[in-house]
């Protein structure tokens, strides 16, 4: 009989372990699909080809200040460089020549606050839109085997990356965390200085602080970062804002966490005390703005975001019709069923799930509409006490298109206090100089990251997507390439759909 108890109690466990296998198997797949790596890569070496001199003649480049532009100049490039520019410029009839007569000539756009996932085709949505640069602020292995193939003469974006997202877990929540989020966790000095060591060596470019780690490492982070010369940016941890502006982080990953932080510090329900919470904060937005310039940190704008939850919240399939949704890849749009990652109704964790509630959800609507008006509010602080602010859009968050969005986010910024030469500004000389990159202005020496426009986006940053030509390092594209380019991406996502968007696409 024991024996028999013996057998039956062995095949129970090995069934248990059997089935706890294939859902951890099914689980990891699940991880990996909606990271979108299932999608295939389209051949862009078969449609962009190097140019190794190009002259733009007669056109209207951007000043350095990004205030005006300078009227009929010449811009020659070589070997993806700017070595000449002014009016009349002679160039040998081998080189390409593009008529920039009545065009405008901006530095390539860069995208400060982008996810890329595993999705490789979002590097050519940012080319197509203009973008030359992004940052990537959750890298993983892959994204750095990206920036070093686009660095051997690859076609791509450049690529500042940081290291994946920081928290400051231990034990069994640590290691779930650092497989479901991408993370890297630690709770002790020794962890700390073990895994920043090897974020350095591996070659990321920064340090990503996460809003939960605790006063403790968070202090220890900015001493062992510090010790091995490299940033930490990102996210405000679980310390107050004045212990945060002395931290040493030079960087805030959204405007809307400092928004947040005034959200704790009032301390009631904005849902009920709307118009007393907007004048809490409009006494204290410049008092913040002022310690951020204090103390040289910068702030990553992602305001078009905020403003969208209230409508993903309410009414999404309006909000998804409002984006270039067939662009984006498939399988991070559907999610997967382990918990709501998604961008579609049902898949979506902004949308709102308060059921029948009237009066909560009344409650709701009131909290994110004073929610953007407080990101508007705070952002118009930030402009008015010279706050570096740079665009950025977070993009693969749900409904924020890869590439499309840095110009959403554009009209955002100028929506909310920016001039439009300040948000040009913003996606162009602030983030380059803060990357202490050779791109961000039309200048002799560096790097050919231009955009050529038909329409002048001083007069309306809508312009700025009224796009002739993208050069980027020794490639350039024209508006026939990117529409070929666009097509490839929306038939690979096609192909890898499983569910049909048509009733969101207008």
């Amino acid at each position: 009989m024991k024996q028999l108890w013996f057998r039956k109690l062995l095949y129970a466990a090995m069934i248990f372990l059997v089935f706890f296998i294939g859902v951890f198997i099914w689980a990891d797949n699940e991880l990996d699909t909606v990271l979108g790596k299932s999608t295939e890569v389209i051949n862009i070496s078969s449609i962009v080809k190097p140019s190794t001199t190009i002259q733009i003649k007669n056109t209207n480049i951007l000043s350095e200040d990004c205030t005006y532009f300078i009227k009929n100049q010449d811009v020659i490039i070589k070997n993806g460089k700017i070595i000449n520019l002014g009016e009349n410029q002679l160039l040998d009839n081998s080189s390409t020549i593009i008529d920039g007569t009545n065009k405008y000539l901006i530095p390539g756009l860069i995208d400060s606050h982008v996810h890329l996932k595993e999705s490789k085709n979002d590097l050519f949505l940012y080319l197509v839109n203009g973008i030359t640069s992004v940052r990537e602020m959750a890298g993983r292995p892959i994204t750095l085997e990206w920036k070093k193939a686009i660095q051997k003469n690859g076609i791509g974006p450049r690529m500042f990356i940081t290291s994946p997202p920081i928290y400051s877990e231990s034990g069994l929540t640590a290691y779930y965390y650092s497989w479901t989020r991408q993370s890297i966790n630690y709770s002790t000095k020794k962890d700390a200085e073990k895994s920043i060591k090897k974020i350095k060596k591996q070659g990321y470019d920064a340090v990503k602080m996460y809003g939960f780690v605790n006063p403790k490492m968070f202090k220890t982070t900015i001493e062992i970062a510090e010790k091995y010369n490299i940033l930490v940016i990102g996210h405000i941890p679980l310390v107050n804002l004045d212990a945060f502006y002395i931290s040493g982080q030079k960087e805030v990953a959204h405007i809307e966490e400092l928004t947040v932080k005034t959200i704790d510090d009032f301390g009631k329900s904005i849902s009920k005390n709307p118009n007393e919470y907007i004048n809490f904060l409009k006494a204290r937005s410049g008092q913040i703005a002022k310690k951020l310039k204090e103390n040289n940190i910068s702030v990553t704008s992602t305001v078009w975001l905020c403003e969208s939850f209230r409508n993903q919240r309410f009414d999404l399939k309006s909000k998804l019709k409002e984006i270039e949704l067939k662009y984006a890849n498939p399988k991070i749009i559907e999610g997967t069923p382990l918990y709501k990652l998604g961008w579609l109704p049902g898949k979506n964790g902004y949308e709102y799930d308060g059921k029948d509630d009237t009066n909560a959800k009344k409650l709701s609507l009131i909290y994110w509409n004073t929610y953007a008006e407080a990101i508007h509010i705070m952002t118009k602080a930030l402009v008015d006490n010279k706050v570096t602010i740079m665009a950025g859009t977070d993009a693969n968050v749900a409904t924020v298109v890869p590439g499309f969005s840095l110009h959403n986010e554009l009209e955002s910024l100028s929506k909310s206090g920016m001039t439009n030469a300040q948000a040009l500004y913003s996606a162009t000389v602030a983030p380059s100089n803060w990357m202490k990159s050779n791109t961000g202005k039309i200048k002799i020496g560096y790097n050919s990251d231009l955009v050529l426009l038909s329409k002048n986006p001083l007069d309306d940053i809508k312009n700025t997507k009224t796009i002739e030509y993208v050069f980027f390092d020794k490639y350039m594209i024209d508006k026939t390439q990117i529409a070929t380019i666009l097509k490839a991406i929306e038939d690979a996502n096609n192909e890898n759909r499983n569910i049909k968007i048509d009733e969101y696409i207008n």
